[in-house]
């Protein structure tokens, strides 16, 4: 059985904690998370929708993450310790 991992599903105000098997694909995850109808706002992972044209603003591959739109409202940091800092 695979080892499973706990993340959340982020929305303007809305957020659940999910878990899934951490070797899910991406195209598996994003099947079942575009069944959840959250009662309100939106859930933060689905698919984008058969005919939506827009352009990607982030590019995630296998050795990092960046912006490709730098009007996205988001900062790519270096790691994930920004998490642990106060503000």
């Amino acid at each position: 059985m695979a080892e499973r991992i706990k993340f959340w599903l982020n929305g303007c105000d809305i957020a659940f904690i999910a878990e899934a098997p951490e070797d899910i694909t991406l195209k598996q995850l994003l099947k079942r998370c575009d069944r959840i109808h959250p009662d309100w706002c939106a859930c933060g992972i689905c698919s984008l929708g058969n005919g939506d044209e827009r352009q990607a603003q982030i590019a995630i591959d296998y050795d990092g993450i960046r912006k490709t739109d730098d009007t996205a409202p988001c900062k790519i940091e270096a790691d994930a310790s920004w998490r642990d800092r106060e503000d």
